[in-house]
């Protein structure tokens, strides 16, 4: 169970780390900065979900990032979109 566990963390782990990646990314943050938005949440969202990740809370990582788009109506990518639903598949069932 554990290397199963070890497996499927890690997996999961860098699947979020490089989503989050991809789209918090230097033009986000760029077009971020330039609203006028004061949550610290959002602004530090990708530090946010890397800090999730190395404490393994994967769920946590990948629900802030999700709230993150949400909030800053960022525009994703179709190849975003599936990443997302392929994750959310993995972490819900």
């Amino acid at each position: 169970m554990m290397k199963l566990k070890a497996f499927f963390g890690n997996s999961i782990k860098n699947e979020i780390r490089e989503l989050a990646k991809s789209i918090l990314n230097d033009q986000w943050k760029s077009r971020v900065s330039s609203v006028e938005i004061e949550s610290t949440g959002i602004l530090d969202g990708q530090e946010i979900v890397f800090e999730f990740l190395e404490k393994n809370e994967s769920g946590c990582a990948f629900d802030h990032l999700n709230y993150v788009v949400s909030e800053t109506e960022t525009k994703l990518t179709a190849e975003q979109v599936v990443k997302i639903k392929q994750i959310d598949k993995k972490l819900n069932s």
